[in-house]
């Protein structure tokens, strides 16, 4: 049996005594040691299952087992000590410190004074290094910024040292660098230390780098799973979301694992890319395409980007121009070809 087994799961909200059920007949499983990112659209039911998961709202019905034992039948006390929450939104807290509130994740394990042991400091200290709050153990947590104050809830949880962690949109209030360093850190925390960490995320190009598998989420459609290579071989990801994409606003891209947004111009006006390494084309065909032209074979407009010169020359029949950055290159295009 699987470390985490969810069997017959039906999850969603009780309304005036009626189930309102958002995803049912869920049967999965995680095993230690993986990381798995919950991906889906808005309303699939993401943070509705890890809620239901930990028990922080009734499930509607079915069993979820955690090493074979009931979850929803343990004590409050004992669930605490196997599973560890990290939600969504900030949270409302009292006045704490940092350390304070990190510490805070050690209760489940302390005895009924509640006094920390050289092993529970110890602990703390491995939270507070691992995200990055060296120096911040004495701020209180209402002088932080939210990114911070997030750092700070998933620091409690790993101080909490459960088998299971769930997080909600962990990197929600993060900026670039850190949303990838948590990612990292919850890779290396479930390969290293045999955790089953569970994330929900829209981070789908970084998490599709880190997860060892993803449960793709679609509403009222069930869950595919698999790991995210399989997953886009598949045809899955981009399925789930184009089918809320009836603008073709965005497509999918295969090979870069990414969105692309697809830009609706009333005129579009044909130029060809020539020349260049992977990367100059890459970001001049991007920049092209953002501003309406589209990029094929034999157009009468042809650029030819020099990596050596970091220039673009632009062809237009008997005329040659040549320009020093993209921004020139897109203001000289539209000033011959009338493109808005």
């Amino acid at each position: 049996m699987a470390f985490l087994q969810l069997n017959n799961l039906n999850v969603g909200y009780f309304n005036s005594n009626k189930s309102n059920i958002i995803q049912k007949d869920i049967n999965l499983s995680a095993e230690k040691g993986e990381l798995i990112a919950l991906i889906g659209t808005n309303g699939c039911g993401k943070s509705t299952l890890l809620r239901s998961i930990s028990c922080l709202q009734p499930v509607i019905s079915g069993e979820v087992l955690l090493d074979g034992h009931d979850v929803l039948r343990m004590k409050p006390k004992k669930r605490a000590t196997q599973i560890s929450v990290v939600l969504t939104s900030i949270e409302s807290v009292a006045s704490f410190t940092v350390k304070e509130l990190i510490s805070i994740g050690r209760d489940p394990f302390t005895g009924w004074l509640g006094k920390l042991s050289v092993e529970d400091d110890e602990i703390i200290h491995k939270a507070i290094e691992v995200t990055h709050l060296q120096g911040f153990e004495n701020r209180n947590i209402h002088q932080l910024s939210d990114g911070e104050r997030q750092r700070v809830f998933i620091a409690r949880a790993m101080a909490q040292d459960t088998p299971l962690m769930l997080l909600d949109e962990p990197t929600s209030h993060l900026d670039l660098p850190n949303r990838i360093n948590t990612l990292l850190l919850l890779q290396k925390l479930a390969h290293q230390t045999s955790k089953t960490i569970l994330i929900s995320t829209h981070e789908l190009e970084t998490a599709m780098q880190v997860a060892d598998k993803i449960w793709l989420m679609k509403k009222n459609a069930g869950v595919s799973v698999g790991t995210p290579e399989d997953l886009i071989l598949t045809g899955k990801i981009n399925t789930a979301f184009d089918s809320n994409n009836s603008g073709n606003d965005y497509i999918f891209d295969e090979m870069s694992g990414g969105f692309s947004i697809n830009q609706q111009k009333s005129e579009v006006i044909d130029v060809e890319v020539n020349g260049g390494n992977e990367l100059i084309r890459k970001w001049t065909i991007q920049a092209l395409r953002k501003n309406g032209y589209n990029i094929v074979d034999n157009a009468l407009i042809e650029i030819l980007p020099d990596v050596e010169t970091r220039s673009w020359q632009i062809r237009m029949g008997n005329k040659s121009t040549t320009v020093r950055s993209i921004e020139e290159l897109i203001i000289d295009l539209k000033k011959h070809t009338h493109l808005k």
